[in-house]
């Protein structure tokens, strides 16, 4: 646990991160000025708690993934990455077992319903990268690559987890990718009703297992689960500090750093797990207004 110390000018918290800058005055062992004090570039906070299994297990793996595509030794967290990843995928066992019992016939024609969907959405775009229009062959390349971004989990990996890929990849799609909208590329490939249907299907799919949860049959199953849960909740605070530590080291040592070094590559990455953040926050938010209003 950290121990949080308040002054009048600086916030400081002890932690086992040994890292520091000789721009703040060493305080002891293991002590540093709390980089959400700093005026330059912080991460985003989530409350990961207050997520549903769904969201929660879907924020995770959109961290994961970032982490995977730039590499933990690059944000130095080999260790207890190592250890989060493992309970992650505990975690998507353990939710691919407690869906499996509820799943009946009409589970299994949406499910399959939705991987028909996909490979026809998926078809439809990779048809076009042969195309002789050059508008068309360029909208195919950018959609192209937001589907191979998700393919390999949505062909191979559990049910949790082909369920969260296929909430990111229609999110992209629909809101654009790290605040790039696509919308005028799906309308290129004609491909409009193939997203919406897909949606529809995957919302079915989701609603047929959520119909069929039952409680008490699953208790165990389910304690382990708000286990894991705490302890993948904590790791990611931890890993959040210690990626923040070395955004105030590049602060003070190299405010600057040349393209695709290890630090511009770092600073890309919390750009882009932000944009990833901002929309947890907002939901958190939104039900939080909502519950307001009914109250």
């Amino acid at each position: 646990m950290n121990l949080i110390i308040f002054s009048k000018k600086y916030s400081l918290y002890f932690t086992n991160t040994f890292i520091f800058t000789s721009k703040y005055k060493y305080i002891g062992r293991k002590a540093f000025i709390n980089p959400y004090q700093l005026q330059g570039m912080r991460i985003i906070k989530v409350t990961t708690d207050r997520l549903r299994n769904e969201e929660w297990f879907r924020f995770h793996t959109e961290y994961s993934g970032l982490v995977d595509a730039y590499g933990p030794e690059l944000l130095m967290i080999q260790r207890i990455y190592s250890v989060y990843k493992t309970l992650y995928q505990e975690a998507d066992r353990l939710l691919e077992r407690l869906q499996a019992s509820f799943i009946t016939t009409h589970t299994a024609q949406a499910e399959h319903l939705r991987d028909e969907l996909f490979r026809g959405l998926r078809d439809a775009v990779k048809s076009n990268l042969r195309s002789l229009d050059a508008t068309k062959k360029a909208a195919a390349v950018k959609i192209n690559a937001l589907i191979l971004k998700y393919n390999k989990v949505i062909r191979r990996d559990g049910r949790a987890a082909r369920t969260a890929a296929f909430d990111n990849l229609l999110q992209d799609l629909k809101q654009g990718e790290g605040g790039v909208d696509l919308s005028s590329e799906v309308q290129i490939l004609n491909i409009d009703e193939w997203v919406v249907n897909l949606d529809n299907a995957n919302q079915t799919f989701k609603q047929s297992l959520a119909d069929r949860a039952g409680e008490a049959a699953h208790r165990p199953q389910k304690g382990r689960l708000i286990q894991i849960r705490t302890q993948m909740n904590r790791f990611y605070v931890g890993m959040i500090n210690s990626i923040e530590t070395l955004l105030m080291a590049i602060e003070e040592t190299n405010p600057a750093p040349l393209p695709d070094s290890p630090d511009d590559k770092l600073i890309r990455f919390v750009k882009e797990l932000n944009t990833y953040l901002t929309h947890y926050k907002s939901l958190l938010k939104g039900r939080h207004t909502r519950k307001n209003a009914i109250e």
